[in-house]
């Protein structure tokens, strides 16, 4: 369907509005392109979004991160462009619809998580939601047959029995006859499977209901796994609740569950335990995680130095194709954990710029690459950004790194109490920045899972981060940058596990990083003059240790490469 024929269709039936979110039933899990029906409706790619079609215009409501290209993407004569914090369209819909006549807006209860309905209904009373049962827009789940397989336990350090088990013990302590957990990344982690639905990520996508006594059904479309059930058969299931207690998470609930409880009587929100269990890597896990991030160093290795002898001519498709390549020849290699970023130039400027052949920039001397990318391992996931001088680049690109590796090291290097919450570490990796009156527009850091979603909860780095602590075994990104518009991108990104800082400085309640990512910061971007001592001590372990723990991952014409890009400023 295009924007105009559903402006037409919502003329035709007397429509104010539809609200289509960028999600299926799997609400914050990745989707398929042929799922996001904000890419069919407008031209935007981005991650993360929400739009209002009216009769006569829409609204694209994105963040920071995609300020620009969802200018590129989008016909401003179609469609206005909000940036807001989480891309959020609530002080949008209160200034617009606050008084007047009552507003009709239709939404798929599939794919509208039940706060935002609860919000809406509360705050802005005389908006009627209409639920679209017919789903006007088609499906939002593709019909492509699924593939499923077990997380094996060498992997994921304690089986799919134990963690069901301490969920019929929390719901016995809980008084609950049944647990309905509609993450599908909690269901993958908890029953120790995952599967091929999405490119980059092995999650199953798939609702569990947990009952008293040990019973789990699973809730899926097209999985070949025994006796799985449809999701359309999830009303008829919970019917059986309706005199009994049952629990589900707070987070990622489609309305389309809340609607489903209108005839049970005992509904309780409790927490989504499997996200804040998972997010505590267990020592296998955490042990596979530092062994994937080392065959990954070795293949980013070789990258670079094939790229810093073979950059003329190349283009960011190149580009991503032969990062691709060296990837593959790793062992337990299973994917990518996201699309590769490669932005050159002014198209690094671009936070999460993806290369198209329309877009597709040949790399010239005198700028710099910006490569984001990340693999998936059966033992682990890895993400990692680094910044690449191409040809000699000036001094104003030079300051800038170093301006952006000082608010890394800020951060990788802090020692912190245990219970600080993301929104504080984020304001210590920005303190540098802001001292010289920039910043950046997206948060400093998200949760990484193991085998399974990049960007991961409960935890996250930003300031509007929940109220979530930063705990000993979180895996995290730390990820400053700096974006020139129409000229270059900076980001320097590694990921870091949490663990207690032993310094008899600090007692026994203080944390601190431990990096897990082992790959050499481009020094040609690097003025050592605007460096502390403390800093450029930090850089040089940080390249010790890389170059102590990779050599012997790559063979002798890397090495020697190696051992320079690790060499003490």
């Amino acid at each position: 369907m295009t924007l105009a024929e559903l402006q037409n269709w919502l003329k035709k039936h007397k429509i104010d509005a539809y609200y289509v979110t960028r999600n299926n039933m799997f609400i914050s899990e990745d989707i398929l392109p042929e799922e996001n029906k904000i890419l069919e409706l407008t031209g935007f790619s981005g991650s993360a979004a929400n739009l209002l079609v009216l009769q006569d215009k829409a609204f694209l409501f994105t963040d920071g991160r995609y300020e620009i290209q969802s200018r590129l993407e989008t016909n401003p004569d179609e469609v206005e462009i909000h940036c807001v914090s989480g891309s959020s369209p609530y002080s949008w819909l209160v200034r617009t619809f606050e008084t007047g006549r009552a507003v009709k807006i239709m939404y798929d209860p599939w794919c509208l998580p039940a706060t935002e309905y609860s919000f809406i209904s509360r705050q802005l009373p005389h908006i009627k939601l209409i639920e679209d049962s017919k789903r006007i827009l088609g499906t939002r789940l593709t019909d492509k047959p699924v593939h499923v397989f077990e997380h094996k336990i060498e992997y994921a350090g304690i089986t799919g029995e134990e963690k069901v088990s301490d969920i019929l013990e929390w719901m016995e302590k809980n008084d609950l006859d049944g647990y309905l957990i509609t993450a599908a990344d909690s269901v993958s982690w908890l029953m120790n499977l995952r599967s091929d639905a999405l490119p980059d990520s092995p999650v199953l996508r798939a609702y569990a209901l947990v009952e008293k006594g040990g019973k789990i059904t699973l809730f899926g479309d097209h999985l070949d796994y025994p006796d799985v059930l449809p999701l359309s058969e999830l009303g008829k299931k919970l019917k059986k609740f309706k005199k009994n207690k049952l629990g589900t998470p707070r987070r990622n609930i489609p309305q389309v569950i809340y609607n489903f409880f209108r005839d049970c009587e005992h509904i309780k929100l409790v927490p989504d335990l499997p996200q804040d269990k998972k997010a505590i890597k267990n020592p296998v896990e955490l042990q596979g995680i530092k062994q994937a991030h080392l065959r990954d160093a070795a293949a980013m290795a070789g990258f670079l130095h094939w790229l810093d002898n073979n950059w003329q001519g190349q283009t960011e498709l190149d580009i991503v194709a032969k990062l691709d390549d060296f990837r593959k020849k790793q062992d337990l290699y299973y994917s990518n954990s996201f699309e590769t970023i490669a932005g050159f130039g002014p198209n690094g400027a671009i936070v999460h710029y993806q290369p198209k052949p329309e877009t597709n920039l040949e790399l010239t001397a005198g700028s710099m690459l910006l490569l984001d990318s990340g693999a998936q391992y059966y033992d682990g996931t890895t993400d990692i950004t680094r910044t690449i001088a191409i040809g000699s680049p000036t001094q104003q690109m030079i300051d800038d790194f170093t301006l952006v590796l000082k608010c890394h090291i800020e951060l990788a290097s802090a020692y912190f109490p245990r219970g600080t919450k993301g929104a504080a570490l984020d304001t210590i990796c920005r303190r540098q920045m802001w001292l010289q009156g920039k910043t950046y527009n997206h948060g400093t850091g998200h949760g990484v899972g193991c085998f399974l979603n990049v960007h991961e909860g409960p935890q996250n780095l930003s300031s509007s981060a929940c109220a979530h602590s930063i705990e000993p075994g979180m895996v995290n990104s730390i990820e400053p940058g700096y974006y020139k518009e129409n000229a270059y991108g900076i980001r320097i990104e590694n990921l870091a596990y949490v663990c207690k800082a032993d310094n008899p400085e600090f007692d026994n309640q203080s944390l601190k990083f431990e990096y897990l990512t082992l790959v050499p910061i481009d020094k040609r971007l690097i003025n050592k003059y605007l460096l502390s001592d403390g800093e450029i001590e930090w850089l040089n372990t940080y390249h010790q240790t890389v170059f102590e723990k990779v050599r012997d991952l790559v063979d002798d014409e890397v090495k020697v490469w190696l051992k320079e890009a690790c060499s003490p400023i």
